[in-house]
């Protein structure tokens, strides 16, 4: 029990840490801004634009304007946040992930959501 304990405590001070500087350890809720989602985790902005099929990943603490793209140079990064994004949207690849909110909307609507279509 001695050993649990310092461990924890150490967990718990840099997860307060993280908390303050906005970093967060699991992803966050993906946003959404016209066709450009984003998703936060583990100190990194991960930004997918639907219409152009462009995505992208930022340094949230280093560049919070996300002017410099690491995507290229951090591909395991990409991989994951990418797989959390998908994971939430219960989409298998980008290229499922509606452009408009109208591909939304008529998506809603074939599973039964918004009043029409088949129920699931």
């Amino acid at each position: 029990m001695r050993g649990v304990l310092p461990g924890l405590a150490a967990a718990l001070v840099l997860g307060a840490a993280g908390a303050a500087a906005g970093i967060a350890t699991r992803p966050s809720v993906p946003s959404a801004e016209g066709p450009v989602w984003r998703l936060r985790a583990r100190g990194l902005v991960y930004r997918f634009h639907a219409a152009f099929r462009a995505e992208a990943l930022f340094d949230a603490c280093a560049d919070p304007g996300e002017s410099r793209d690491l995507a290229p140079a951090r591909a395991e990064e990409l991989a994951a946040m990418r797989a959390s994004f998908l994971a939430y949207l219960r989409r298998g690849s980008l290229a499922e992930v509606p452009v408009s909110m109208d591909d939304w909307r008529r998506d809603l609507e074939k599973i039964g959501y918004l009043g029409g279509g088949e129920r699931r």
